[in-house]
């Protein structure tokens, strides 16, 4: 939706208030590569994608914010001085969560109305909670004329989920929808939360994600399960050698293999596959550095098969649409992109043969499965921003 066509809504709803308004966006975001490497204080490697939230809001004169979401058709009030948690209404605790964060920093902030709606699909993997905690953030500082740097804002995000969402994120998410910028992945170091833009603008390759419509059932539990996996090994390495060993980010594939046998079969794959990935990351920011497509490739299908095989947190469908991309014409790389057990797959595509592909992957998916795949393609966008 454009932003003309957003402010005519505004209208519809709300009446003007004679204050401070203003119209913002925040982008979600795919990985191009890291993967499960964030909690083992590696390096991930994000993009923002061409598709976002947009948000409309206006000061009001006493302290009551009301908040509209388009795509849910509704509209929730409440106090700034009486936030509590909404189970109703999940989105509107994103909203919450930032004024909660802002308020801990001892900003005064008085109400507003807002609106917004996002062409993100939900549940796919592709942040748009993040994206709206990113958004909600940038437009409220802005019009109270509260300075917070991009790196701050995107950290103010992420505590908005951790403590009044109550979902333990990394940084990522946050980081990429604030810090992206328009033909440029972003390298993260999640240990020290560093980063770095890396060129991605290239005339013959874009990117082209596959959602393959399969709900992501087991990622709780599994998760919690990879994590205690990778600590088993890290407790390992920490005891065995004469160095400080305190995440997967400090040991390298010949520490590990040197010991193998002392190790469960579980444990050495789990640590083997992040060990490998933080290698494969700095490798493709490398690769896309020196414009190299056919590298940056083979380092996506290595990805998926560490994921598939150490890390076991694939499906029959995502390595179905990796199988299937890998047989067309004009595709350097695909993986599956995300925790895991569905979501999406994220695919290097020549730009030539883009609209083949898509074709071709939603009727062959749809053939072997039944399934409707949807198919976003994107260059890497800009981050949040004022429209």
């Amino acid at each position: 939706m454009n932003k003309e066509l957003l402010l005519k809504k505004y209208h519809n709803i709300f009446a003007d208030t004679s204050l401070d308004s203003g119209v913002y966006a925040a982008p979600g975001r795919v990985n191009l590569i890291g993967e499960h490497t964030d909690y083992n204080d590696g390096f991930v490697m994000p993009m923002a994608i061409e598709k976002d939230i947009k948000m409309v809001i206006q000061l009001r004169k006493d302290k009551k914010v009301k908040a509209y979401s388009l795509d849910y058709d509704k509209l929730v009030e409440f106090e700034i001085d009486n936030l509590l948690y909404d189970k109703e209404n999940i989105w509107v605790n994103y909203i919450k969560g930032v004024i909660d964060e802002l308020q801990k920093m001892d900003k005064k902030l008085q109400g507003f109305n807002l609106i917004f709606t996002g062409n993100i699909p939900q549940g796919s993997g592709l942040s748009s909670s993040a994206a709206l905690e990113v958004v909600t953030a940038l437009a409220i500082s802005d019009l109270h004329k509260i300075e917070i740097e991009a790196v701050e804002l995107a950290l103010l995000a992420q505590r908005a989920e951790n403590n009044f969402v109550n979902v333990q994120c990394g940084i990522m998410d946050q980081y990429i929808s604030r810090l992206g910028k328009k033909d440029n992945a972003l390298l993260i170091d999640c240990r020290t939360n560093e980063y770095q833009l890396v060129p991605f603008e290239n005339e013959e390759y874009q990117i082209v994600i596959c959602n393959s419509k399969v709900e992501r059932g087991l990622v709780d539990s599994e998760y919690n399960n990879r994590r205690k996996e990778c600590n088993q090994a890290v407790d390992f390495f920490a005891e065995k050698l004469d160095r400080n060993i305190t995440a997967l980010r400090d040991l390298d594939l010949d520490t590990l293999q040197k010991y193998r046998e002392e190790l469960s079969e579980t444990v050495y794959k789990r640590a083997h596959h992040v060990i490998s990935e933080n290698q494969r990351v700095l490798a493709a920011e490398e690769a896309l550095e020196e414009n190299d497509m056919d590298n940056l490739g083979k380092l996506l299908y290595a990805s998926h098969e560490s994921l598939r095989d150490d890390y076991e947190v694939s499906c029959e469908e995502l390595d179905l649409l990796v199988d299937l991309a890998s047989q067309q014409k004009g595709v350097k790389g695909a993986r599956m992109t995300g925790a895991g057990f569905g979501g999406c797959t994220v695919n290097l595509v020549n730009k030539a043969f883009t609209a083949d592909f898509v074709e071709k992957i939603k009727s062959k998916y749809y053939q072997k499965t039944n399934l409707k795949a949807d198919i976003y393609i994107t260059n890497p966008a800009s981050g949040a921003r004022k429209l």
